[in-house]
């Protein structure tokens, strides 16, 4: 008997779950209560056309992604805007969704940290890893705690916007047709709307947190969700397929 879970986001977003949780007889249903944008980040082009010209940017230079949405809105740009040179810089990426996006789009991944953004800057601060530059290419709602950990380490963090998310009007989101046997909330902020979209009664069965941060967003709207061992998918799909 097949059962459904819920997933806050993109019907094209949860293709890999779905391919990961497919021989459990476990169906994603998408409830996209946030839509992504293109966002056109003036100042953080010319940010970092102006970095490239000073003979004192450091020559260590990488490329810093935090979320799957990222990479191909930053290549799709980058060649726009004549940046294109800076696409063959390695790539350091949170968590594995993230590094297969990246090299999807052309990317040279050369670190994949785990599913947080500081498991990340812990990597990229010891060790061999020291890289100096980094372009992080991120949303407009990014978490501040990657690129803060790094500057703190000393190196130089050039934010450039790639993309944003908004709320995906009530009317464009119909309410899912039960049963649901299972919730995944994606984001803090998935949680928050998801809970508005469904007139502030989470559904009665079993949450997920993408990781701690969601998990802890959650619990504050009054939601109690699980987290896999890892912030990876392929974690959170072993755990939905034992329930």
């Amino acid at each position: 008997m097949s059962r459904r879970i819920l997933v806050t986001r993109s019907e094209e977003a949860c293709g890999s779950l779905q391919e990961l949780v497919a021989g459990c007889g476990i169906i994603i249903v998408p409830f996209p209560v946030l839509r992504f944008e293109p966002a056109g980040d003036e100042a953080g082009w010319s940010r970092l056309g102006a970095a490239l010209n000073d003979p004192d940017f450091p020559e260590d230079r990488w490329i810093l992604l935090a979320s799957p949405r990222a990479p191909e809105r930053l290549t799709a740009e980058a060649r726009q805007r004549g940046f294109g040179a800076v696409l063959s810089w390695p790539a350091a990426a949170v968590g594995t969704g993230t590094a297969r996006a990246a090299r999807q789009a052309g990317l040279t991944v050369r670190v994949t940290g785990p599913g947080t953004g500081l498991g990340l800057a812990q990597i990229l601060t010891s060790g061999e890893h020291r890289p100096a530059a980094y372009l992080f290419a991120c949303g407009k709602d990014h978490r501040p705690e990657l690129p803060e950990a790094l500057i703190e380490a000393g190196a130089q963090v050039l934010t450039v916007i790639v993309y944003r998310m908004r709320p995906t009007p009530p009317e464009e989101l119909p309410l899912p047709e039960l049963p649901v046997d299972g919730v995944v909330l994606t984001s803090p902020r998935s949680a928050r709307y998801y809970l508005e979209r469904l007139n502030g009664r989470p559904l009665p069965c079993p949450h997920w947190g993408i990781g701690p941060t969601t998990k802890n967003a959650a619990a504050a709207l009054g939601i109690d969700c699980q987290i896999p061992a890892r912030p990876e998918l392929e974690s959170l799909a072993e755990e939905l397929c034992t329930i």
